[in-house]
């Protein structure tokens, strides 16, 4: 019988496809919202608990017509005023979207629009900026206040009745009474105050261009910085219900700043507070505390940045969002506390974000320049420019959205089964799917149509085609506009098509090598628990890349063993089990060698074979994940190797006097029936053993012969030893004595 041992390689599995286990069914479930965002939504909103709705309707109101509309108002009784550029005009907007002009200015731009409790109507234009006034009901204006410096950026009546107005190319705010005398407020060192707003206890907040600081100016006019923001321009400024702020701030980069960015730039801390800064009027103060969620980026982007930064009623800041390439411009504040934003790079989707960071993708909105946001009535405003339009989010829903999933790499051509979900489908909702499949990573007209809509309960089977790659599409319904499905969850099973296991070349160890299996432990033996087969998977972690190298590990020798390794994968990531076979080169029948074994190696005991050329053949199957008739199998045949256990014979040994008997010859055969000669030694006396060549200095065969002379030798008895070893190893010695004189 064969003897074998096991050395000490476990193995690990290979899986093609990135993420995908051993197969078997497989199951792609989207239920994050980072699946969901992977997606397409068209009338879909992502909701911050990571489930789909339908979204609300953004309808378009009117266009105007013009490059840009800048800003919006209203005044008390819900009439709208657009700010526009670069015209110069005011328009009035109605319900229904049809505009008239209430005022054409005479600078090219209004950046800014502010109303009165008496409705009459203040124009910011610029440059050379001014502000006129203009009454109620009239469509000829004055000039109210006219500052030296270029820019009117915002205007805003404050608790006291007065207008505020946030100027440029110095950057400073006026208060500024009803009579239009102008009183400095604020005067900064900043090229720009860009956006101002009042808190609920009366603060004035106000952004600058140049630094991105976020000033506050107390009603007592006492002035701090709240915020040094490490971009450059704060342009929005909200304040919700409870007196938390929401702050919008963006750089452009010029080609020279973006050539500096691979520099670290300053970024935030988030345990240590900014600089003090000093105002005009000599007051300083310390930025608060720093809470950022995520990791601040230590460099400027390539081209624009925008951050979005909360801060509670203590005005401690936490950073909500960072866009790399975005040039968020305005915030919206919404009724239920949150604040709306439009994101560019994210396909210009409409996104509201919470005092936690939690983002809601409102509804996808195709204009690129979003420049302001005007809740009225329980809607949302939202103006653009190039070219300048004003849309409304309303309220309700849509009547239908479809959400399209990303494309699943299934890793090989796949057979799909089953689309169930989750979620809440009240009453005159529906949801349902339909699906498609192709072998391109990006659907094109090789994929697939759109399979028939998949109405049934969730669980309904799929008709698409085995191809390699997949995508799902979910139909949203409602015939009510004040409810909505929801889904929270959506699952495809599928299963891969099966492809045999790959084995690389059998490795032979050289005759009497081999790897020891580690020590048991020693001690008490443990009670091992069993587990079901999927179980014990996950818990010894059987998903590598490949399997071990197989003669890892310290090495052993002891001559009748002979040590043979691979390595193998599996496409479709399955655990592989082996049989090893051998036999002899002149025979047929492969006999077993070891069966349905874990290990990529195996030692075995020459001892019982008889001599003569051999090959092992190794087996890889998956049977233990394809049960029935999906186990593939292939197979490796080693290089042909030698067994040998029969040392060489050493023929026509001769000791001859030479030189009158002074010095002797020695004269041999070595003959071996299996391997070839690997070494011959010889000592005369008790001198160290030499390796000797043979006659024809070439050591290469089955026999060679050899001739030595020692031309002189001391007088006396000596004897000469030879030792003669095959290629595994097997050792003859001889010994014969002469006299000399």
């Amino acid at each position: 019988m064969l003897k074998s041992a096991i050395c000490s390689s476990t193995l690990f599995l290979i899986c093609l496809a990135a993420g995908v286990e051993a197969d078997g069914p497989q199951f792609w479930t989207s239920r994050s919202r980072n699946d969901f965002m992977s997606g397409k939504a068209e009338g879909v909103s992502i909701l911050a608990d990571e489930s789909l709705a339908l979204a609300p309707n953004v309808k378009l109101i009117t266009d105007i017509g013009e490059p840009y509309i800048w800003t919006l108002v209203s005044n008390r009784s819900g009439a709208r005023y657009a700010a526009t550029g670069h015209e110069g005009r005011v328009l009035k907007i109605s319900a229904r979207g049809d505009t008239a002009t209430v005022y054409d200015a005479l600078e090219p731009d209004v950046y800014a629009l502010a109303v009165n409790a008496n409705g009459d109507l203040f124009v910011g234009a610029s440059p050379e900026g001014r502000v006129y006034r203009v009454p109620k009901g009239k469509t000829q204006g004055e000039t109210f206040f006219d500052p030296e410096e270029k820019y009117i950026w915002d205007l805003e009546f404050g608790p006291d009745g007065e207008l505020y107005v946030a100027v440029g190319s110095k950057g400073r705010i006026y208060r500024v009474d009803r009579s239009g005398n102008g009183e400095l407020v604020l005067d900064s060192e900043e090229a720009h105050i860009l956006s101002m707003t009042f808190d609920r206890k009366g603060n004035l907040l106000a952004g600058s261009s140049g630094s991105a600081l976020l000033y506050q100016v107390d009603p007592g006019g006492s002035v701090s910085i709240i915020y040094d923001s490490p971009l450059k321009d704060i342009r929005s400024i909200v304040v919700d219900s409870q007196n938390n702020l929401f702050v919008a701030a963006f750089e452009i980069q010029t080609p020279a700043e973006q050539a500096k960015g691979i520099l670290p730039q300053p970024g935030i801390s988030t345990d240590t507070p900014s600089n003090e800064k000093d105002s005009k009027e000599g007051e300083s103060s310390k930025a608060p505390q720093q809470f950022i969620l995520g990791r601040p980026s230590q460099l400027r982007g390539p081209a624009a940045n925008s951050e979005i930064y909360f801060f509670d009623q203590d005005r401690f800041v936490t950073r909500l969002w960072r866009g790399t390439g975005e040039t968020v411009m305005s915030l919206g504040m919404m009724e239920d506390g949150r604040a709306v934003f439009v994101s560019k790079k994210e396909e210009n989707n409409l996104l509201v974000v919470d005092k936690r960071g939690e983002l809601t993708l409102l509804n996808s909105f195709e204009e690129s320049d979003v420049t302001g946001f005007l809740p009225v009535a329980g809607r949302m405003l939202i103006c653009t420019g190039n070219p300048g339009k004003v849309f409304e989010v309303a309220k309700g829903y849509l009547s239908r959205g479809t959400f399209t999933s990303k494309v699943l790499n299934g890793g090989l051509p796949s057979k799909w089964g089953r689309i169930s979900w989750e979620g809440q489908i009240p009453s005159s909702t529906r949801v349902y799917f339909r699906t498609r499949s192709g072998n391109t990573a990006r659907p094109d007209t090789t994929w697939s149509l759109w399979s028939e809509s998949l109405r049934e309960k969730s669980g309904a089977d799929i008709s698409s085609p085995p191809r390699r790659y997949f995508q799902w599409q979910a139909v949203l319904e409602s015939d009510n506009p004040g409810v909505t499905p929801r889904l929270t969850e959506v699952t495809v099973s599928y299963l891969r098509r099966n492809r045999p296991p790959m084995i690389s070349p059998i490795r032979l160890m050289p005759q009497g090598l081999f790897v020891k299996r580690p020590p048991s432990t020693v001690g008490k033996p443990e009670v091992k628990k069993t587990y079901p087969y999927e179980v014990e998977k996950l818990l010894n972690n059987k998903k590598k890349r490949s399997t071990e190298n197989p003669f890892q590990g310290k090495k052993e020798y002891e001559k009748r063993f002979r040590m043979a390794g691979w390595n193998a994968n599996d496409p479709n990531g399955d655990e592989l089990r082996y049989n090893v076979h051998y036999r002899g080169i002149s025979e047929s029948t492969w006999r077993p060698l070891e069966l349905n074994i874990a290990e990529n190696s195996v030692v075995f005991d020459t001892e019982s074979m008889a001599d003569g050329k051999y090959l092992l053949k190794v087996t890889a199957h998956d049977s233990l994940d394809n049960p029935g008739g999906r186990a593939e199998s292939s197979e490796r045949i080693s290089p042909v190797f030698t067994v040998d256990n029969t040392p060489p014979s050493i023929q026509n040994f001769r000791v001859s006097k030479l030189n009158n008997g002074l010095g002797f010859e020695v004269s041999f055969k070595v003959r071996d029936q299996t391997s070839r000669i690997e070494r011959v030694e010889v000592a005369v006396d008790a001198e160290k053993a030499r390796r000797v060549a043979p006659v024809d200095e070439i050591q290469d065969s089955l026999e060679e012969d050899f001739r030595l002379v020692w031309e002189k030798v001391s007088p006396g008895e000596h004897t000469v030893t030879v030792q003669a070893y095959d290629q595994c190893y097997n050792l003859v010695t001889v010994r014969q004595s002469i006299k000399t004189p």
